[in-house]
């Protein structure tokens, strides 16, 4: 007996809500029960992508009956999201979008996502959102991206969002630059803003097709909003926010790097967490900022191009993440309850904690080179203190070179000690070259685990390879004699331990089990050797 089909239309509404939107809709083949449950489902999430050959005439009329349906009804809308994809012309359903948003607003629509990626056919054309939009009182979420044009005309309208949580405008085209200012004034409660790369009308081409030329929004001045607590702006060139109770923001600036950008958070003095992106930074400007948001838990700077030397200052910060920045010869941490910092780039910067109480865990990630090969011992020596470092990723490329690249390396003390290097490379001609590689990685620094991604191996073949390796200790691979100590880094290897997914396998009964258990395809999963010296 089908009981699951009798149980209330509320549960079985919320069965569906847990599942992707595809499986939901294929439940209203099961039975006529499921049929109209799936018809009468509060939640709308439409992609004109997701149906077959014909798609305006069966998209259209898929869309326009499932509304209907509702609204005739009298049911609510909870969440209606519409998605065109390329192949649909906006133009030919311009009609259609106003009716299907001025139903869904008629019968109290939450949240409404709209994201029109379409447009093919007609590249310049913008579709404009309906005047309808601004009597949607209920509405806690708009989401707009794509192809999407707000007029003028909303500036003599009164917006009436009092409800409004989440503002969400993506690659949106603005007819008047005070529109977009107009939208969230109007929005007293809202909690989270986006804001990526928004654009206006050209004022000196108006003869030319509504959006046929544009320029990006130049500033953005966001006051009063003292429910706001996270903001995602993007491609603005100057922004101020009035926001005393932000917490998490994320700033990138336009394409053009050498543009003065101007940024000020002065009233969020509440900030934790602080991301920003592709920025032209002075060591004087950071300091500067982080002074102002003494709260501050987490800092990423991303694609940035920063001073030689940078210094990183903050009671509360525990989290710092410094990726693909460019010319960074030295990075000063003054963090006392950071926890861990992660570092990746091109360069290889001198790196100095000050007063670490909490020891962070330093984790630095490469792309190497047969040209790279012999910064990395500078690089690890150059951390201070060096217990930090707590993980090493590296991706070996230009392996066919390696032998050719290599000779000895003269050393004359032990190298580092390390908790964790992580390897990735391809390996096709691991027999010819993995010792010398492998010597050359130990020159650097001494793991006490060296994990291999399976991605790019032949994992079984390259494991086998790998132990046999290991466990050999009558050959030498050492090339550096300089050492007082050992000569060679497995000389005082005493247990090897395999861990794959979780597993940890000891004895060579162990080691033929996890070689059974390895995947025949190429996943992205890791195999892990443990080292005891």
């Amino acid at each position: 007996m089908d009981r699951i089909s009798d149980l209330p239309k509320g549960i079985l509404h919320d069965i569906l809500g847990k599942l992707p939107d595809k499986d939901a809709a294929k439940t209203c083949v099961l039975s006529k029960s499921w049929r109209q449950t799936w018809f009468s489902f509060p939640i709308l999430s439409l992609c004109s992508d997701d149906l077959p050959s014909s798609p305006k005439d069966i998209f259209i009329d898929y869309v326009t009956k499932r509304l209907m349906r509702l609204h005739d009804q009298s049911l609510t809308i909870k969440e209606f999201k519409l998605t065109l994809g390329y192949t649909i012309d906006r133009r030919q359903l311009a009609h259609h979008i106003d009716q299907w948003i001025q139903m869904a607003i008629e019968s109290g629509v939450e949240v409404l996502e709209l994201r029109l990626t379409g447009g093919i056919m007609d590249y310049w054309y913008k579709y404009n959102l309906p005047l309808c939009v601004t009597k949607a009182k209920s509405l806690t979420k708009l989401v707009l991206s794509g192809g999407i044009r707000l007029d003028p005309a909303f500036l003599n309208h009164s917006l009436k969002f009092f409800s409004m949580r989440t503002l969400s405008f993506s690659h949106i085209h603005f007819g008047d630059e005070r529109v977009l200012e107009h939208f969230i004034s109007h929005c007293p409660l809202i909690e989270h803003l986006t804001l990526e790369f928004c654009e206006m009308d050209n004022p000196q081409s108006r003869g030319d097709p509504p959006g046929s030329r544009t320029y990006p929004v130049k500033s953005l001045s966001l006051r009063g909003l003292q429910k706001l607590k996270g903001a995602d702006v993007k491609g603005i060139l100057e922004v101020y926010i009035d926001a005393p109770n932000l917490e998490n923001l994320c700033y990138r600036a336009p394409s053009d790097r050498n543009a003065s950008f101007k940024l000020n958070l002065d009233s969020c003095t509440k900030l934790k967490c602080l991301s920003l992106w592709g920025l032209r930074i002075t060591d004087k400007w950071l300091l500067e900022l982080l002074y102002k948001i003494p709260f501050l838990e987490s800092l990423m700077l991303h694609s940035c191009s920063i001073s030689e030397w940078l210094y990183i200052s903050g009671l509360k910060l525990k989290f710092f993440r410094l990726l693909c920045c460019s010319n960074l010869k030295l990075l000063v941490i003054d963090a006392p309850n950071l926890l861990s910092c992660d570092y990746r780039g091109d360069d290889k910067p001198a790196i100095s904690f000050l007063r670490n109480s909490n020891q962070p865990g330093l984790n630095a990630h490469f792309g190497y080179g047969h040209r790279d090969l012999y910064g990395l011992r500078k690089f690890v020596e150059n951390i201070k203190p060096q217990k930090v470092l707590a993980s090493l990723s590296l991706f070996i490329h230009e392996t066919c070179s390696i032998r050719e690249s290599m000779g000895a390396l003269p050393v004359s003390s032990p190298p580092p000690s390390i908790k964790l290097v992580q390897l990735r490379f391809p390996m096709n001609k691991e027999a010819e070259y993995f010792p010398l590689m492998m010597n050359w990685l130990l020159s650097s620094c001494f793991p006490k685990t060296i994990s291999f991604s399976l991605q790019y191996l032949n994992m079984k073949a390259f494991i086998v390879f790998f132990y046999e390796m290991l466990m050999d200790k009558k050959k030498c691979w050492c090339y550096h004699r300089s050492w007082h100590l050992k000569c060679c880094w497995w000389h005082g290897l005493k247990v090897v331990k395999v861990t794959h997914l979780e597993r940890t396998y000891e004895s060579v009964e162990d080691f033929e089990a996890i070689l059974d258990a390895l995947p025949e395809t190429r996943v992205e999963e890791y195999v892990s050797f443990g080292l005891e010296l």
